[in-house]
């Protein structure tokens, strides 16, 4: 029996199930069962269910039926264990063990051994997964199934990609690894999936292009489970090269298997991604919404890394929110989770993210330890991406609070020098878009160093950048529909989320990062509210007439106004003015 088949190879059992009678049909049960289990777990638990009762009442030779009794509750174990029924499935697991019989399966202990890093991986036990995973990679070189022993090496690399204890080694392993591997699908889907996984953050687009090419590998040898986290990656590597709308199409196809498996912490995972979606689209309620469902939905199963990355993004959104300590205490809590299971690439970004948001609350010392640790992370491990967070928290960091400039600083202040350090880092990543938002902060960065040419002109091309991100609709209208009405889905059977969410975007004209005022414009929106002239506003915050004049310009652009007295109204009316 083999640990994964084709669709095809599939059909051809199921063919052979229905002229199967006696201990033959006992046998073509258990083999579906066991190609169900993560195909369709529901059928699979029904087949497990009847050939156990055909166990019974038409007893077989004992060491057969012992054979087949493991495997039936080597199969219902995984099932357990991706419906979050821990206790259940260790259960099944340690009854399979009593039950292995090597003169008729083989293969079943290794087997085994994979179906305890399935268990082990459902509960968060990160060190048990790792040494089952290395026990079933000794077990299966000593035999002669290409298969298994592709997938055993295939499963311990990914895991050992992100893992500190092996990630010095990673990509020797790879290199030595890659020539071992059969040229069967499974173990070719792997063998991409460990490429990619150590080129998120350093190489993004070749990251995409490999777990591209996995997914459906993964998917037609009935191995869902990972061709629904790689999809998922794939689409957060396109993120990472600000390429919203081909994400959106990979979350898209990521909640579609996720929703036909059912498995809670993967239904759970595949919402955060729809939450995450709709912050970049500046739908910040509607992303917290989504993302609180998914932590409820994630609490079936112990803390680990799919609740880390679910509040990591619910502090960008509330940070999107302006809610910034609630942002920094949830932030904290998913680098708490990280630590836990060593996983250094999210880590490292997340400490990047949690310095910015800690200089933004003024909270310098704290900002600086957090970016010192991001940046060790990054010299050790080459994530080129997480070096542009780090270059956009140490600009927040300069802009707060006067600090020694960096060596070799040409620029006329530290926040233009790392600002514009972010966008170079950034362009040196194929296939890298630089983001509005980036742009918008460059620009306020030269506007307060009175270079207005420069600031004007990044102002304008974080402008287009912000109407090109609100054409997504337009480019890929269904998966992006699939996302947002997942939210309008909510208001009831009548609501037609779908096309109140495509006018609500057509309406909106794009660029929803540029909508709300930067802190500086939110700064002089206040004292413009008490009356202030240009002089005394520029006087109170510590800039030049030029620079007022500048962020006055961006906040009538954004409020959609022409007059002094028109950006008040419309401020009060928006809930934007503080004690007035």
């Amino acid at each position: 029996m083999k640990f994964a088949i084709t669709e095809q190879e599939l059909s051809l059992l199921e063919q052979s199930l229905e002229s199967a009678t006696r201990g033959a049909r006992v046998q073509a049960q258990t083999e579906l069962a066991w190609h169900l289990r993560q195909r369709d777990s529901l059928r699979a638990m029904s087949l497990i269910a009847e050939a156990e009762r055909r166990l019974r009442s038409h007893p077989l030779d004992a060491a057969v039926s012992s054979a087949l009794t493991a495997r039936l509750c080597l199969a219902a174990s995984e099932i357990s264990a991706l419906f979050s029924r821990l206790s259940e499935a260790e259960g099944l697991l340690a009854r399979a063990r009593e039950h292995l019989t090597p003169a008729i399966d083989p293969d079943a202990e290794g087997d085994a051994l994979l179906i305890e890093a399935s268990v082990a991986k459902a509960a968060s036990l990160r060190e048990r997964e790792l040494r089952a995973l290395e026990q079933a990679r000794d077990f299966f070189a000593q035999g002669q199934d290409a298969q298994r022993s592709g997938i055993a090496q295939g499963l311990l690399r990914c895991e050992t990609s992100v893992s500190t204890a092996q990630a010095d080694t990673a990509q020797a392993d790879l290199l030595r690894a890659a020539s071992t591997l059969a040229a069967d699908a499974a173990c070719q889907a792997l063998d991409l999936v460990a490429q990619a996984l150590p080129l998120c953050l350093r190489e993004p687009a070749e990251a995409a292009a490999l777990f591209a090419r996995a997914a459906p590998m993964a998917q037609d040898m009935g191995l869902l489970r990972l061709a629904c986290v790689v999809k998922m990656n794939e689409g957060n590597a396109w993120l990472e090269l600000g390429e919203l709308d081909q994400a959106t199409t990979c979350f898209e196809a990521a909640a579609e298997m996720a929703r036909h498996s059912r498995w809670p912490v993967l239904v759970g995972t595949s919402q955060i991604q729809i939450g995450r979606v709709l912050r970049h689209l500046g739908r910040f309620e509607e992303s917290r919404a989504v993302l609180s469902d998914a932590l409820t939905m994630l609490r079936v199963a112990p803390a680990g890394g799919a609740s880390a990355f679910a509040c990591s993004e619910m502090a960008l959104t509330l940070a999107g929110l302006d809610r910034p300590l609630e942002a920094i205490d949830v932030m904290a809590e998913a680098i708490r989770l990280h630590r836990e299971a060593k996983s250094n690439a999210n880590l490292a970004k997340l400490l990047a993210r949690q310095g910015r948001a800690l200089a933004e609350a003024g909270r310098v010392g704290e900002a600086i330890a957090a970016i010192e640790e991001a940046q060790g992370l990054i010299e050790r491990y080459g994530y080129a991406a997480v070096a542009i967070d780090v270059s956009e928290a140490l600009a927040e960091v300069h802009r707060h609070r006067k600090l020694p400039e960096p060596t070799g600083m040409t620029a006329p202040t530290a926040t233009v020098h790392f600002a514009q350090t972010a966008l170079d880092r950034g362009m040196g990543l194929q296939g890298w878009r630089p983001p509005s938002a980036l742009l918008a902060f460059i620009a306020d960065a030269w506007a307060e160093a009175d270079h207005m040419a420069q600031a004007y002109s990044y102002s304008r091309m974080a402008h287009l950048a912000g109407a090109q991100n609100g054409m997504l609709h337009l480019k890929n209208p269904q998966a992006v529909l699939q996302l947002l009405g997942y939210v309008g889905a909510k208001n009831g059977p009548n609501a037609e989320p779908e096309q109140a969410a495509l006018a609500e975007l057509a309406q909106s004209g794009g660029a929803p990062d540029l909508m709300l005022p930067t802190p500086k414009e939110a700064a002089v929106l206040q004292l413009l509210a008490r009356g202030y002239a240009n002089r005394d506003i520029a006087q109170a915050l510590g800039v030049s007439d030029e620079t007022t004049k500048w962020h006055l310009k961006g906040l009538y652009k954004k409020l959609a106004v022409k007059s002094r007295r028109e950006a008040v109204m419309r401020a009060h009316t928006l809930g934007l003015l503080t004690g007035q």
